[in-house]
């Protein structure tokens, strides 16, 4: 056993990129200039548009509402509830090349609801060590003996396999032992993998002199009216897929994107620079779509677009049955 995990682990915050219960909202709802009172969630539960953003006018309310529904969390968990992990350190990859610290998505066999956010903290003997299984801030009902479907990204591919509860561990914290992984699948995943999503973003055109992002310079433009707000409809490590409710920016423009990425395991603001590509096929004339190729990045923001990018396709692989 690599008992060297157990002493790493220390109690976090959880973020509730996937509340428990939302509120359907409508374009009434909401208000226009002002910073909104909730955060905005598709139907799936993903973050939008965080609270206290702004929606400049009505043009930006209806490209919010452009391709699905707008939801607010209705049972955000209390600070301190929601008990999580974060390791200080990567150890060596345990089964299925899963490391410790590895974000898990685990469900019980038939459950229709959304995956639970879990850790891997541990392996002996093909076994596995992870924290209890939460959703929404809430522990999941778990007994000795229940099989469990479980996801996991190991750096090249994202695998799918059940497994066993064989103990329930109350000191020093709350975890699961699990059997060795069985009815494994596995999924690769291509270097530049794309997730589609509706993250809302505020756009301003041009950069700073030194061609850096910066939070006082993106604050500036959008506290003077010239940020644009855009709906990111796909994304990756090297570009997104952007769609506002003016007119397009000019193939070769520079640009700059600030958009907040919240996941199980991730709570963070971006900037980032980019040109524009591209014009997108005009399958929605009201609202012009473009491709922007994104600068080179920090290592902060390629790290946070990674963390997010494979998240998501761990929350849309299929979980063996």
């Amino acid at each position: 056993m690599h008992r060297a995990a157990f002493p790493l682990v220390r109690s976090r915050r959880i973020s509730w990129s996937r509340v428990h219960t939302m509120i359907l909202l409508s374009p009434q709802d909401l208000p226009v200039g002002q910073p909104l009172p909730w955060s905005l969630l598709d139907e799936q539960g993903n973050l939008m548009l965080d609270s206290g953003s702004i929606i400049p006018d009505a043009r930006d309310l209806a490209l919010v509402f452009r391709h699905g529904q707008v939801c607010r969390p209705d049972d955000i968990p209390e600070a301190g509830n929601e008990p999580e992990v974060q390791t200080a350190s990567r150890l060596s990859a345990g089964p299925l090349g899963l490391q410790v610290g590895t974000l898990l998505h685990v469900k019980t066999p038939g459950e229709k609801s959304r995956a639970a956010a879990s850790r891997l903290i541990g392996f002996v003997d093909q076994g596995l060590f992870i924290t209890w299984p939460t959703l929404g801030g809430r522990d999941l009902m778990l007994q000795a003996g229940e099989p469990l479907l479980l996801r996991g990204f190991s750096g090249q591919a994202i695998h799918s396999f059940t497994s066993t509860i064989t103990a329930v561990c109350r000191s020093p914290f709350r975890y699961l032992v699990l059997s060795a992984p069985a009815q494994t699948e596995q999924m690769p995943v291509r270097r530049a993998a794309r997730v589609p999503t509706r993250l809302a973003a505020y756009l301003t055109e041009g950069g700073d002199e030194d061609g850096q992002p910066s939070n006082a310079g993106m604050d500036d433009r959008m506290s003077q009216g010239m940020a644009r707000l855009g709906v990111l409809s796909d994304l990756s490590t090297g570009g997104a897929l952007v769609q506002t409710s003016s007119l397009a920016p000019a193939v070769g423009q520079k640009v700059r994107l600030r958009f907040r990425l919240k996941t199980a395991s991730l709570d963070a603001e971006v900037i980032i620079d980019g040109t524009v590509r591209s014009a997108a096929s005009p399958d929605d004339d009201e609202f012009p779509a473009f491709g922007v190729a994104f600068d080179a990045l920090g290592e902060r923001e390629l790290t946070l677009l990674q963390c997010f990018i494979y998240e998501q396709l761990l929350a849309t692989t299929c979980m063996p049955v």
